[in-house]
């Protein structure tokens, strides 16, 4: 459908930019005369400023229109991509990340919402799960595309190239990118805005749903900053090698977005997730072992398909929270996956230095088999409790 592969460019991009750095950290550090640890934490700058932008630009695309929001987002990320290869300070490099990171924050999320309003349940997470493979597709560039640049041509000529692929994608969103059919939009008044959450936050399902997404975004992407400087330690490997063993988590996305029909006509809805929460958990644990970088590569698309069958399923359920309010409930469910990811590579830092490697990926996998396990059974619950207080309110 047109209107997905419009979404998906926008997508695309804004799923680069995340991930651009994390292959690269060791060539910045160099570069700029910083230790690796502190470039390690471009990812929480970046991470930081797209959960706080969450509650503004959902709310925002609610009402000025989630199109028009997501055309200035890519604008800006374009130009805060320029802005970080021209960089010439850790500095303004950090700058550069910040702010790009509250642009970013206004696509991907309101992209998820427009797939929500124009795509009925039944339909909608396949549609989401073919706008999540552009999201992947981005992953595995900024991965792959940054780590080989930036071994030939250093790491700004890597960045630089990410700028092109979002003016592109600017471009083509600016023109194609049509708000939906009869669609009413107001000015925002702070009653509508804590009103909006409100209904977000009084559906039960959404305390499930946001604290899975957190933990996600910590044990998972708090991991990829520290790939490169792993893999450089061990001697298994630099910027190229790194890009590769990351770029297995977004193949395994790829597997996943091949299989998920398949597997929700098998395990349904609530095994998916435990499902992926202990396959996640698996491939955490083997990565404890700190075996050569194919290995590693092929560990990552293990817990790349755990993640996204459980991450997936939540996005599924973030859409339909509050179906008036849906770019806020998509927002928060954002804002807490950020959140987790800023706070992750510092959580990591710690536990790496306090606890070694192996221990800390022993940890990580047994948690994400947990979360899994919790997960699937908090919605269950949350879910029965919502339908005996909407049958409650039939009854009165």
């Amino acid at each position: 459908m047109r209107l997905l592969a419009i979404l998906a460019t926008s997508c695309f991009v804004s799923s680069m930019s995340m991930r651009i750095i994390d292959p690269v950290v060791p060539d910045i550090a160099r570069d700029l005369g910083i230790d690796t640890a502190s470039v390690a934490m471009l990812a929480s700058l970046y991470a930081f400023p797209y959960a706080l932008a969450q509650p503004v630009l959902g709310a925002f695309g609610d009402a000025f229109g989630k199109a028009r929001v997501i055309k200035i987002a890519l604008a800006l990320l374009s130009l805060c991509l320029a802005a970080s290869a021209l960089s010439p300070t850790f500095a303004s490099l950090s700058v550069a990340r910040l702010v790009g990171g509250a642009a970013a924050g206004g696509i991907i999320p309101l992209a998820f919402a427009i797939v929500g309003d124009r795509f009925p349940m039944s339909e909608r997470q396949i549609a989401l799960s073919r706008v999540l493979t552009a999201i992947i597709a981005g992953q595995l560039t900024g991965s792959i595309g940054s780590g080989l640049i930036a071994s030939m041509f250093g790491w700004r000529v890597a960045t630089a190239g990410a700028t092109s692929l979002a003016l592109i994608a600017f471009v083509v969103t600016l023109y194609q990118l049509r708000p939906a059919p009869g669609a009413r939009r107001q000015a925002p008044n702070l009653k509508e805005f804590i009103d909006g959450y409100r209904s977000v936050f009084a559906n039960p399902r959404s305390v499930v749903c946001f604290a899975a997404v957190f933990a996600e975004g910590i044990v998972i992407f708090g991991l990829f900053p520290y790939v490169a400087i792993l893999l450089e330690e061990r001697g298994a490997g630099g910027l190229k090698e790194a890009g590769f063993v990351l770029a297995g988590f977004g193949l395994g996305g790829f597997v996943y977005t091949a299989l998920v029909r398949l597997m929700l006509g098998r395990l349904g809805f609530y095994k998916l997730i435990m499902a992926g929460g202990i396959v996640s958990g698996i491939g955490l644990a083997l990565l404890s072992l700190g075996t050569s970088w194919p290995r590693e590569m092929a560990t990552f698309l293990i817990v790349g398909v755990g993640f996204y069958m459980i991450h997936n399923s939540l996005q599924t359920q973030a859409t339909e929270l509050a179906p008036h309010n849906r770019g806020s409930a998509v927002a928060m469910h954002s804002f807490f996956m950020f959140l987790g990811q800023a706070f992750g590579p510092v959580v990591y830092g710690i536990g790496l230095a306090g606890l070694g490697t192996s221990w800390i990926l022993l940890m990580a996998g047994t948690l994400m088999g947990l979360l899994g396990v919790a997960t699937a059974w908090g919605l269950k619950v949350r879910s029965a409790m919502a339908t005996s207080e909407a049958a409650g309110q039939a009854g009165t």
